[in-house]
């Protein structure tokens, strides 16, 4: 979807989430400010429970002059209603009238089929503040100070502080934005009040920890929502925390934040695990969040009245994160030994691309690769190639490996990819893109594997890094050589179905 597709609307209406953060105000700041360059009659909104109370919110909204309005309802449907940093339907999201809608958002999708036609959804982005950011870019609409500050405030905050920062669009934003510094000073330095720090400390103070699987959980006292992602990013700060959980009981149910810096342990994925048959949960790779509705937790820990449903909703919470943990597969190459229902697979004659690194840099530079699954830094040598999957997956390989496995063909490579794969030169800063010297190729017929679908999720150390493990989800695939059992390794699920085929035994 493009910013000029909305413009076919006069009255439109933007929505943030409930308890709306940084991220959603400064999404939907934006969205804002260009339709009223566009002479459209629009408002941003918010609706849920209660006002915002967070002090650097409320001093985000004042100092930058953002016309942010909470209602409880519209007192009719406009022509448009915009969900920024949201998804009509979802458990953070009060309905609100209208007669069109239309979804901009960097979350993930539990459905996407109920998606309206206009929907702009890019759940790899660390903030909806860079999804409309780069929407704006391919307008002409300036962007001033004002409105810079808080687009860098919504990802510096929804980031963890950039500690989370890995899309390189993220990245390309901040590195952009003109911002003003004393101002975003002064919200950094407003996250928490006196009262709020105090209902964190107790939080931290009443741990509830497994030892084995490095994770907590901690009971927070009712409080703005957004205070949980505050204990639940201080919990993670923890040496002896890797996973981490913070709740509190509202009025309707129990409110909980999510964070993981393991990588086998998805946060949006364990959101939805501990809320299934209960309420709603999802969200990022590394952080999440969910609502357990009052009814279905009642009957959850029938044994507990209300009063005493704060333990056993942290008790509940405690014990799925425990099973999640324990839901995986681990497998080591050289240890496996092929099953009967690993299938006999050919890879499929497609064109994928190659780049010679020292077409775009002398050997002997030290380069860092930017790409949609982070950053990589590397040393040119005359053998170092840069593959180009089906999906504009990039990964490093050897020149002699290549010639092994595939027929180099002539011409140039177009790769399709969401994010353009960049080069830099680490010293000198100078960038060059993959696609000034990608070339293709295609599979020689030669490898056979045996593979099967994973039905829960697998930690794979193969045998090129048996250090670091490859994950797997549920969907992907375990994949072995058909010659070589214990070369076991994983392919994504979306990727193998699109280069792989079932052969007769």
């Amino acid at each position: 979807m493009k910013l000029e597709e909305l413009l076919d609307f006069e009255e439109i209406v933007i929505q943030c989430h409930d308890d709306p953060d940084a991220d959603a105000v400064a999404s939907g700041f934006a969205l804002l400010e260009y339709l009223k360059s566009q002479g459209k009659a629009a408002r941003l909104t918010y609706a849920g429970p209660r006002p915002i109370s967070k002090s650097n919110l409320l001093l985000m909204i004042e100092t930058l002059q953002i016309p942010l309005e909470y209602v409880q309802t519209l007192d009719h449907a406009p022509e448009l209603l915009i969900t920024a940093d949201c998804q009509d339907g979802q458990g953070n999201v009060s309905s609100l009238p209208r007669r069109a809608l239309a979804v901009i958002d960097h979350h993930q999708t539990a459905d996407p089929e109920k998606l309206p036609p206009l929907q702009e959804i890019r759940s790899a982005y660390g903030a909806c503040s860079t999804v409309v950011w780069d929407m704006l870019r391919q307008t002409d609409f300036p962007l001033r100070r004002r409105l810079s500050t808080a687009l860098y405030y919504g990802l510096y905050m929804d980031t963890n502080r950039f500690q989370d920062l890995s899309h390189p669009m993220d990245k390309d934003m901040r590195d952009s934005l003109k911002i003003d510094r004393d101002v975003l000073l002064r919200l950094q330095n407003t996250n928490l009040s006196l009262e709020e720090i105090s209902i964190a400390g107790q939080a931290l103070s009443n741990l509830h920890c497994s030892a084995e699987r490095r994770f907590a959980v901690a009971e927070v006292q009712p409080c703005d929502p957004n205070i949980l992602g505050i204990v639940s990013d201080m919990l993670l700060e923890v040496d002896a925390v890797d996973v981490c959980a913070a709740y509190c009981m509202l009025p309707g149910g129990a409110k909980f934040s999510l964070r993981s810096c393991l990588p086998e342990i998805r946060a949006d994925k364990l959101a939805q695990w501990i809320a299934q048959d209960l309420g709603s949960g999802g969200g990022h790779l590394t952080k999440a969040g969910g609502f357990l509705p009052r009814g279905p937790l009642e009957e959850a820990c029938a044994d507990r009245d209300w009063d005493g449903l704060s333990g056993a909703a942290g008790r509940l919470i405690y014990r799925r994160t425990a099973e999640y943990f324990d839901d995986q597969i681990v497998l080591r190459a050289g240890e496996y030994q092929l099953q009967p229902d690993m299938a006999l697979y050919r890879k499929k004659k497609l064109v994928v691309g190659y780049a010679a690194a020292a077409e775009l840099f002398p050997a002997g530079t030290e380069i860092l690769v930017r790409m949609l699954e982070g950053d990589a830094e590397l040393e040119v040598t005359p053998d170092l190639c840069i593959m180009i999957g089906v999906e504009g997956e990039i990964y490093p390989n050897r020149m002699e490996n290549l010639r092994r496995n595939y027929d180099l063909l002539p011409g140039a490579y177009a790769i399709e990819s969401e994010y353009p794969p960049t080069v830099y030169d680490t010293a000198t800063g100078e960038a060059k893109l993959l696609a000034a010297c990608a070339r293709p190729c295609v599979a020689k017929e030669t490898a056979l594997i045996r593979a099967k679908r994973l039905d829960r999720r697998a930690k794979v150390y193969a045998q090129w890094d048996p250090d670091r493990p490859m994950l797997g989800q549920t969907g992907d695939w375990l994949a072995c050589r058909a010659d070589d059992p214990g070369d076991l390794y994983i392919i994504k699920g979306s990727i193998f179905e699109k280069t792989y085929e079932k052969q007769e035994e």
